[in-house]
């Protein structure tokens, strides 16, 4: 009896330090995932904090193969990021979404009318100016995904985050731990569209990083990379048992910028954007050297002038990006 009981002992012990081993092995394989990839300053970098032609209070240029930081200016300093915001909104959608949910239709309704009204969207949503009545009718992911990254379009983005998690506030959740597993530790949302919130922040560096990944998706590259006058979706609806489908043209938002100053690159050609506005003019934006082929990753936010219009603030955003671009772009 003694015998047996000692035996048993023993293998138990035995099965206790194996299980040991196991759980040390698989604590040393977590320590050993390397950590997110984040911009990183050299001694080439350049301080744009002394220069008086850059009017915006937050630049970071990166070069997007390297993550090298080129040229920075309070890249680590928080602000509330805009329609900036839709960018992670993208990334996140295109990653849940499959390439057969693109074609699904999705029907708009009053709720979403609500949504739009509630805030300030005239001129970011088709469903404004309200004579227009799209209530009942469908639209494509596909074309609702272009209406979030080429004109800004809160109702598409209200309609794909719906769609995906079931709510806004569920969808918000999703980005926060995208920004998470992307060790954005200055960046947090809570909201898909990009109202204007102190608990909706990101960085110029942390942007960049957003942008990068995004740009690593083909079909948000293709989206953001649309420069045409309109950009034009497709709305369905049934009417005397026929389908029928009519046009919606988008204006991409970064004609509002070019209009008034369309920057000349001398080195460079401006590839992607995606462009903010509350009280400041915001932009990320991928621009590619002419000479060496490589892409750059350029965020601007906030450009100082003060009681300046509209107009003034897109204006010298855009000519930031020329400043920028043709001294350290190539």
């Amino acid at each position: 009896m003694k015998r047996l009981l000692a035996l048993l002992l023993a293998v138990v012990l035995l099965f206790s330090l194996v299980a040991c081993g196991d759980q040390q092995e698989g604590e040393d394989e977590t320590e050993d995932v390397p950590a997110p990839k984040l911009p990183t300053a050299t001694a080439q970098t350049k301080n744009l904090g002394g220069d008086s032609a850059i009017k915006s209070k937050y630049v970071l240029l990166m070069d997007a193969e390297s993550w090298e930081i080129v040229a920075q200016k309070n890249a680590t300093v928080t602000f509330s990021p805009a329609s900036l915001t839709k960018v992670m909104t993208l990334l996140v959608a295109c990653e849940k979404l499959t390439a057969a949910d693109l074609d699904r239709m999705l029907v708009h309704s009053q709720e979403i009318i609500d949504y739009v009204t509630s805030g300030d969207y005239e001129g970011t949503s088709f469903s404004l100016p309200r004579e227009a009545n799209y209530i009942g009718d469908r639209f494509k992911i596909r074309d609702l995904l272009y209406g979030i990254g080429v004109s800004s379009a809160s109702d598409c983005t209200y309609m794909v985050v719906k769609e995906i998690a079931g709510s806004e506030s569920a969808f918000v959740e999703m980005m926060n731990e995208k920004a998470a597993a992307l060790g954005l530790k200055d960046t947090k949302f809570n909201n898909a569209v990009g109202f204007d919130s102190a608990e909706n922040c990101t960085t110029a560096s942390d942007m960049a990083v957003i942008m990068a990944k995004a740009m690593q998706n083909e079909l948000i590259a293709d989206i953001l990379a649309v420069r045409t006058e309109k950009y034009v979706i497709r709305g369905y609806y049934t009417k005397n048992g026929e389908e029928t489908s009519y046009n919606v043209g988008l204006t991409p938002s970064i004609t509002y910028r070019t209009k008034y100053y369309d920057c000349t690159l001398t080195n460079s050609s401006l590839e992607a954007t995606k462009t903010g506005y509350t009280e400041q003019s915001y932009l990320a934006c991928t621009v590619t050297g002419t000479l060496s082929g490589k892409r750059y990753v350029l965020i601007l936010g906030e450009a100082d002038v003060p009681a300046a219009s509209q107009s003034a603030k897109f204006k010298d955003t855009m000519i930031d990006v020329e400043t920028i671009c043709n001294a350290y772009v190539s």
